[in-house]
């Protein structure tokens, strides 16, 4: 048995599972009460898992937080927050680049102007509450006089054009700090390219946008507020919003690794000041369970502090999704059915990886943060530190992480066995939506292909079974390793013009038919 089938198998211990059931109904499974957490089995899979992780160099820091209720109930830190001095990691005060999470701090603040009155309305014109600078459409497009609306960037439908992010040191020694110049800010901007609210495709400069009308609505910077209005009010003492070029002392140093050789560092992770806000957190686990604890009470626990029942109601509702049977978006949150059971999460990708679970129904949060691991870039420095014995396997992934997370918390999603279908029609190679409707598909090519008995390989990964109409899920283990477009499960949807698409069970955009097989 691999290691991933044993980790899989351990952490479905005790669970009522319905992959090997045909037609498993998931009311069945909702049905079924959650008992309380165990924390010495918490502990155990959370150590043979991350452990193990750990062990094969997938990681060099790691740490974990689950709560239940009100309570913080385990966390835990692997690796060390730098192995030059084995400094172990601190989950109290080690603090992870926790990237796109920022995206639900920064909806939670929205919502807090809403109920203050200083927002009229998400369905208003962001520009209307923008002082510094204005969205602009592409030139020659007026897509039908609609302008792009607060939900439109809540839910990643502003159509803002792509752009890069992360950066070495664009400004050098005349680096802006926020607030930043309103010239600075519409000079890096995208235009918006696609009609507003037409589809949901990950959208940085959308979440960018709204932590300057949050700005300029209250006066403050986005850290000064968040500090006041959201961190201070939860006790989240070791978090901040930073652009800052250089790690404070507190931050995880990443670490790549070689067989038998020294470890080598990694740099750390700068995203230009014009796109700050989507994703420069910096947090501790024991920071983010207080987030956990106030998302998954609400108005009944501690984050009444921050909003009321009404403003978390409206956060915590499905909005808008591209595919109806998949993940949509709340404000922010990605929101989803897994086996009957309302998760809200997610993810961030900056070098470090994070991601934030809520389990809405039982009332259980998971942060999950891991940085560096896996093979040393080949042009990186070499090391000075002892080398490190033992295996070096890919870097664990977002999407490796979740696979682990939802399947030991909430089983397996379950395929239909008895479903016959024809596989041929969804067949082929697959390439990224792209953000301008005028531009081709792109990115890395993903193919579909038949697996020869009844199901899809995708992406060189499967067999994916059947699971409903247009639906296929995988019978098996993620690999850890999973890309940023893998998924556990894949939702097809045919085109007006006869083409092909391709959705992932969590995330923002999707794939389209390029060409069959």
């Amino acid at each position: 048995m691999r290691i991933a089938e044993k980790l899989m198998a351990f952490g479905l211990a005790g669970l009522v599972l319905c992959a090997s059931v045909a037609g498993c109904d998931k009311k069945q499974q909702a049905a079924a009460p959650a008992a309380a957490l165990n924390v010495a089995d918490l502990e155990k899979w959370s150590d043979e898992t991350f452990g193990k992780i750990l062990a094969e160099h997938r990681v060099s820091a790691l740490a974990i937080a689950v709560t239940e209720g009100d309570k913080l109930v385990f966390t835990k830190g692997y690796g060390y927050a730098d192995w030059n001095g084995k400094t172990p990691v601190n989950t109290e005060t080690t603090q992870f680049r926790i990237a796109s999470l920022t995206k639900t701090f920064v909806g939670t603040a929205v919502a807090q102007l809403l109920e203050a009155g200083k927002i009229e309305s998400l369905d208003d014109p962001v520009n209307k509450y923008l002082k510094r600078f204005q969205l602009k459409k592409a030139a020659g497009e007026d897509f039908g006089g609609k302008d792009v609306t607060i939900w439109n960037l809540l839910t990643h439908r502003g159509g803002l054009g792509m752009v890069g992010v992360t950066m070495a040191n664009e400004d050098g020694p005349d680096r802006p700090t926020h607030p930043l110049p309103g010239d600075y800010i519409a000079a890096r901007m995208s235009e918006v390219v696609r009609e507003p609210g037409t589809l949901s495709h990950y959208c940085n400069p959308c979440t960018a946008t709204l932590g300057f009308m949050i700005e300029d609505i209250t006066g403050q910077t986005l850290q000064d507020y968040m500090k006041e209005h959201v961190y201070t009010p939860l006790g989240m003492t070791h978090t901040e919003i930073t652009n800052a070029a250089h790690p404070g002392p507190d931050v995880v140093t990443q670490y790549a690794f070689t067989p038998d050789a020294s470890p080598t560092a990694l740099p750390y992770p700068v995203i230009t000041p014009a796109f700050s806000y989507a994703g420069d957190t910096n947090s501790t686990a024991v920071d983010m369970s207080k987030w956990l604890i106030a998302h998954t009470l609400g108005a009944d626990g501690p984050g009444a502090k921050i909003l009321s029942a009404k403003g978390f109601d409206l956060m915590h509702t499905r909005k808008v999704g591209n595919v109806p049977e998949e993940s949509g978006f709340g404000m922010q949150f990605f929101i989803y059915d897994y086996n009957g059971e309302k998760v809200m999460e997610h993810y961030g990708s900056l070098a470090f990886r994070s991601m934030e679970f809520f389990l809405m129904n039982r009332k259980v949060g998971v942060f999950v943060t891991f940085g560096g691991g896996g093979p040393a870039p080949a042009d990186a420095a070499p090391g000075t530190l002892p080398a490190e014995a033992g295996p070096v396997e890919p870097a664990m992934s977002h999407s490796g992480v979740r696979a682990l997370v939802l399947e030991h918390f909430l089983g397996k999603l379950p395929v239909r066995r008895d479903m016959k279908v024809e596989v041929a029609k969804y067949t082929g190679t697959y390439r990224s939506i792209p953000a301008n409707p005028k531009d081709a598909p792109g990115g890395p090519p993903m193919t579909v292909t038949d697996s020869g008995d009844g199901g899809l390989v995708i992406a060189g990964v499967g067999v994916y079974r059947p699971s409903g109409p247009d639906e296929f899920t995988l019978d098996g283990p993620l690999p850890l390793q999973a890309g940023f477009r893998d998924s556990n499960k894949f939702k097809f949807t045919a085109t007006p013009d006869g083409g092909m698409r391709m959705w992932e069970h969590v995330n923002a955009g999707g794939l389209e038919r390029v060409s069959t097989n």
